[in-house]
């Protein structure tokens, strides 16, 4: 192969390197950070025969977040529970995001279009806990919030 093409080669993979899109993950560990007040706890809750795999984004007064997951149910993989901190600056880009949902605005409970009943489908639930508010839950089976796709990834449930 000819350098020309090799080169061509190696900038077809940085281009397809740089057009994914980026994930937000907590880098580091528990032990490092001391919290400060949390003031606010979003779980977000997924399974189905019973198992739910659990993840809860915690953000504190100082401006920092972070992530707990406990993923039970994961089709002959071993089961994992990870726990880290956001960077300051990805924190802020953790709460913009969340923010960006306006879960706020969702209803309690999502329902499937009407005259869809599906059978051993999908359940979740989030429930969100402010310092001095009543904690608000929303659920649904099979039936989901706009753009769920992209709030599941930001909990790390994909």
């Amino acid at each position: 192969m000819s350098e020309t093409n090799r080169l061509s080669d190696e900038e077809k993979s940085d281009k397809s390197k740089r057009r994914k899109p980026s994930t937000l993950e907590p880098t580091i560990p528990l032990q490092d950070v001391s919290a400060t007040d949390p003031v606010m706890s979003a779980t977000l809750s997924i399974g189905s025969f019973g198992l739910s795999n659990d993840s809860t984004l915690t953000f504190y007064a100082n401006g920092l977040v972070k992530r707990e997951l406990f993923i039970l149910q994961t089709f002959g993989l071993e089961p994992r529970i990870e726990f880290g901190w956001y960077t300051p600056s990805d924190s802020a880009q953790v709460l913009k995001k969340f923010n960006s949902f306006k879960t706020q605005l969702w209803p309690e409970v999502f329902l499937e279009e009407d005259g869809l009943i599906t059978h051993d489908g999908t359940q979740w639930k989030l429930e969100i806990c402010r310092i001095g508010e009543k904690p608000r839950v929303h659920s649904g089976s099979n039936a989901y919030p706009p753009k769920w796709r992209s709030f599941k990834k930001l909990f790390g449930l994909y």
